[in-house]
C-alpha cells in the first residue's frame, strides 16, 4: 500500500494503482477511514458512512473491465446494463438510507435537547483544535470516562455530562470534537 499525503483525482489515484501494482490511498481517503474505525455514536458511524460514499462515488468509474460487464441471466442486471451503473444505483439507495437514518437520530437528539432547555441548566462546550486535551481536561472536571488520547481523531463523538461546580450548581458540559463542532 502506498499512502499519499495529498488528494488524488481518481483518476491519479487509478493508474498509481496500475503502475505501482499496489493499492493507493491519498489523504482524505485514510482520514475517512481512521473516522470509520473511531466512530462510536450511531450519528458518527452513519456520517462517516455518508462521507465515504460520496467519496467513493465518482472513484468507481474507471475501473477497468470489471466495472463495464454486461449482466445477464434472471435476478441480475438487465440487458446492457454496466457493473458500473448497478453500482451507482446501489450507492444512491444507500445514500437515501442513510440521510432517513441521520435524520432520525438527529430528531432524537433534538428531543433530547429541548428536554435539558427544559431544565435550568447553564451549558458550556469545550472547544479546541484535535488532540489539544478537552477529553482529558473533560474526564478531570467530570468524572468520565471518555476516551482520551494522543492521537489525532481519537475523540470523534460529541459528549454531555452534568458538572457540579464548587458552589454547588449544576450545568452541563460538552466534550465536542476538533474545532468545527459546537455545543447546541
Amino acid at each position: 500500500m502506498v499512502i499519499f499525503d495529498h488528494d488524488l483525482t481518481p483518476t491519479q489515484q487509478r493508474n498509481l494503482e496500475r503502475t505501482l501494482g499496489c493499492k493507493v490511498v491519498d489523504r482524505t481517503q485514510l482520514i475517512l477511514d481512521i473516522f470509520a474505525r473511531r466512530a462510536r455514536t450511531r450519528e458518527g458511524q452513519l456520517q462517516v458512512e455518508l462521507a465515504q460514499l460520496n467519496y467513493l462515488l465518482p472513484r468507481l468509474a474507471g475501473h477497468g473491465i470489471e466495472m463495464s460487464r454486461l449482466g445477464g441471466g434472471i435476478g441480475t442486471r438487465g440487458p446492457g446494463e454496466t457493473q458500473l451503473e448497478t453500482d451507482r444505483r446501489r450507492i444512491a439507495r444507500r445514500l437515501g438510507k442513510i440521510q432517513q437514518n441521520l435524520e432520525a437520530v438527529r430528531g432524537g437528539r433534538a428531543v433530547q435537547r429541548r428536554q435539558r432547555q427544559a431544565v435550568p441548566l447553564a451549558t458550556a462546550a469545550l472547544v479546541g483544535y484535535t488532540n489539544a486535551g478537552k477529553s482529558t481536561l473533560f474526564n478531570r472536571l467530570t468524572g468520565a470516562q471518555v476516551a482520551a488520547d494522543a492521537r489525532m481523531f481519537a475523540t470523534l463523538d460529541p459528549t454531555v455530562r452534568t458538572l457540579t461546580l464548587p458552589s454547588r450548581r449544576r450545568m452541563l458540559l460538552s466534550d465536542t470534537v476538533g474545532s468545527s463542532a459546537t455545543c447546541r
